[in-house]
């Protein structure tokens, strides 16, 4: 299958949950023998490094790279687009020229499939599917009518909740057109795929996250490699994982220094904001900001930790920190949309006490040499690349019908 991937942003470095949705999707497709054209955006005046570059290029049959403007003309399209779309889609409708050049390329290319990632790229997937007469699927991430609403209420600066207010409108009603025109709709979590279909909405299948193989090899580290007690990997820069770590800081951390107070923990992620700099230092955390290996700082945890209050569609992250084969402590929110055979394989509590005693518990073991947990098979079986060729096969099916 020849398959034009419409991706929201681009891909490397996978150092956010949506990114490592979107790579692993892309690297499922070629691991499954298709050939695929990735169309993506950079912001304006964004350098992609050259090893970045070649990494994505070498995942893909063709790639087009398209620039969220921010001079004065791109401005301007873009408040004229916000008339009808919300400003994450309207940032991303091509200027004339620009989307002529798209429209010719993907043309060339000739596919057979067009998978949208997400609402952002929606207005371009349906555009081209009107021209090329081609089946599109849309892989939906969120609810994202509900989901950014809350980021912005957990925002702390004025600068991103006025972001993300702004990206609030008319976003239900997009994703309601793409719920009803998408030939197929792949949902991240089966709590938000039966929230659609409540709402009417039909042709919708779970296509659960993709595990990282690199990850799923750490869980045969040894325990004499494993130096860090009590590890988080995980956006620094989204709002409802700074209030989660917030969470966990004020209300769980005590508890376990007074039970623990050797403790080595350390919080990894994306473009950290000084306010959670200044926490980590206070509670004694190593932070390391934009890991360039997140695998290989996985492989030295000895206990997952997660303490998300906030979000819809599945946490990225908790899948991650499953395929450790490490004891993962999370809330109910860090295991919701997945199956219940995986979220058994979590220790979950919502009450602070209850969440620090679990810690205490699984570093104890862990520290004692317990094993890790032999995931490997759920794992590929729930988030492997065999899902995505599930998913595929339906949209066949769909089409010969």
């Amino acid at each position: 299958m020849r398959i034009l991937h419409i991706l929201h942003e681009f891909p490397v470095p996978p150092n956010s949950g949506i990114r490592c949705d979107m790579w692993r999707r892309l690297l499922a497709f070629r691991e499954l023998g298709h050939q695929v054209m990735a169309l993506t955006w950079i912001p304006a005046g964004q350098s992609i490094a050259e090893h970045q570059l070649a990494e994505v290029e070498a995942a893909c049959d063709d790639l087009m790279l398209l620039k969220i403007g921010s001079d004065a003309g791109a401005k301007a399209r873009r408040i004229w687009n916000l008339r009808r779309h919300p400003s994450y889609v309207a940032a991303r409708i091509p200027a004339g020229p620009d989307l002529r050049d798209v429209e010719r390329r993907a043309a060339q290319f000739a596919p057979d499939l067009i998978w949208v990632e997400g609402i952002h790229p929606s207005w371009l997937g349906l555009h081209l599917r009107a021209r090329l007469g081609v089946p599109l699927a849309y892989r939906s991430h969120n609810v994202e009518h509900r989901y950014l609403p809350e980021q912005a209420r957990l925002a702390r600066s004025m600068r991103q909740r006025l972001a993300l207010r702004a990206g609030c409108l008319g976003l239900e009603r997009a994703e309601r057109t793409m719920m009803r025109d998408a030939d197929h709709v792949f949902d991240i979590s089966h709590e938000d795929a039966a929230f659609w279909r409540a709402q009417g909405a039909q042709r919708i299948d779970v296509l659960m996250p993709q595990a990282d193989p690199a990850i799923l090899a750490t869980a045969a580290r040894p325990a004499d490699a494993r130096d860090i007690d009590l590890l988080y990997v995980g956006s620094l820069s989204s709002p409802n994982n700074i209030a989660g770590l917030q969470w966990y800081f004020d209300q769980v951390h005590p508890a376990v220094i007074a039970e623990i107070p050797d403790l080595a923990i350390t919080v990894a992620g994306r473009a950290p904001p000084p306010a959670l700099r200044a926490l980590c230092e206070g509670a004694g955390a190593m932070l390391i900001p934009d890991p360039a290996d997140i695998s290989d700082l996985i492989g030295r945890g000895r206990v997952m930790l997660n303490p998300i209050l906030h979000g819809s569609g599945v946490n990225i992250k908790t899948i991650d920190m499953l395929a450790s084969g490490q004891p993962v402590v999370t809330t109910t929110k860090g295991g919701r949309g997945i199956a219940q055979a995986v979220a058994a394989e979590l220790s979950i509590a919502d009450d602070p006490a209850a969440f620090a005693r679990l810690i205490v518990e699984k570093i104890r073991e862990m520290r004692q040499g317990s094993g890790t947990a032999d995931r490997r098979s759920l794992i590929e079986a729930e988030f492997g690349a065999a899902a995505v060729g599930r998913a595929l096969a339906t949209m066949k099916e769909g089409a010969a019908q």
